[in-house]
């Protein structure tokens, strides 16, 4: 079985909020984990931006998965360390949080997040919020205050997500932050015309500051008319293309989004992926680089 990073899913909002209003589906529990060979699982924690103290929400959701780490009997482990990500009888957890809004844009509140393991933060969802402008706005970037939470960002090693900002926010966030982003679950936008997705400047900045694209699963992000893992590939190909052999990898966005490849309904068929890889040509090298070396080097560094 090839051992798999997960770069983004939204499992704990959807244990969480479990509102069908939310947009959060079933994709992920611990038997699907293990079933599907995940080694390395990133758990966002997101709130609907509609949510009243989405703060306290937030804090749910960490506490949530505290929880579930500590009833896996050993088998999920918070990972702050470098040691325990080492350790590969485990499933080694990352805490994110997606979008300054899950925090009320606070800065202490920045602090108190990487204290409960935080290591990988976004500014934005898809709205504007005090940090920056999501992608759902053509003009605006990165704010005062959200610079000054980049500034902290670094301060403190924890890694910037730059999926979800809009394209100015993206450069902007570029230029202020001194670490390796990443954008966790974002797709190629040359395949699919989103506005969450990334075009090849963007993708060709992330590579050349060594970080990580985790390749998105949704099908609307995915584009073409029948989608099928090959449909995955297509974009990680594409990354391949742009010089990011070192650089790609998987952010599923299980739980949070309402379609999927077909033959892929969740966390279980995961080795769906590698096995389609093989049959594409792919060598063993580098199916295992995308599917789990890629990520976990990546990760390191913020730990």
């Amino acid at each position: 079985m090839v051992r798999i990073a997960d770069a983004h899913c939204d499992f704990l909002s959807f244990c969480v909020i479990k509102d069908d209003n939310a947009r959060l589906y079933d994709h992920v529990d611990l038997s699907r984990l293990i079933i599907g060979g995940v080694a390395l699982q990133v758990f966002a924690v997101w709130t609907p931006p509609d949510s009243a103290n989405r703060m306290r929400l937030s804090f749910s959701q960490i506490d949530f998965l505290d929880n579930f780490a500590a009833g896996s009997e050993g088998i999920v482990r918070l990972c702050t360390e470098k040691r325990r990500l080492r350790d590969n009888r485990n499933i080694s957890a990352i805490l994110a949080i997606e979008g300054g809004s899950c925090i009320e844009c606070g800065i202490n509140a920045i602090r108190s997040v990487y204290e409960r393991g935080a290591r990988i933060m976004s500014l934005t969802w898809n709205e504007e919020n005090d940090f920056a402008f999501g992608c759902g706005h053509k003009s605006g970037g990165v704010k005062q205050k959200g610079l000054e939470a980049i500034e902290l960002l670094n301060s403190l090693n924890i890694a910037l997500d730059l999926s979800h900002i809009n394209e100015r926010g993206f450069y902007d966030a570029l230029e202020a932050y001194k670490r390796a982003p990443c954008a966790t679950h974002s797709c190629a936008y040359s395949l699919c015309k989103s506005p969450r997705n990334l075009k090849d400047e963007q993708i060709t900045a992330i590579i050349n500051k060594n970080g990580f694209i985790g390749i998105n699963f949704y099908n609307a992000f995915l584009g073409g008319d029948i989608v099928t893992v090959n449909s995955i590939l297509e974009h990680i190909e594409h990354v391949l293309c742009l010089g990011g052999k070192d650089a790609v990898g998987f952010g599923s966005d299980f739980c949070g989004v309402t379609e999927t490849p077909k033959g892929l309904k969740s966390a279980a068929d995961f080795q769906i992926i590698p096995e389609t890889m093989a049959r594409r040509g792919y060598t063993d090298e580098l199916i295992n680089k995308i599917c789990y070396g890629n990520f976990a080097s990546y990760i390191l560094q913020f730990l």
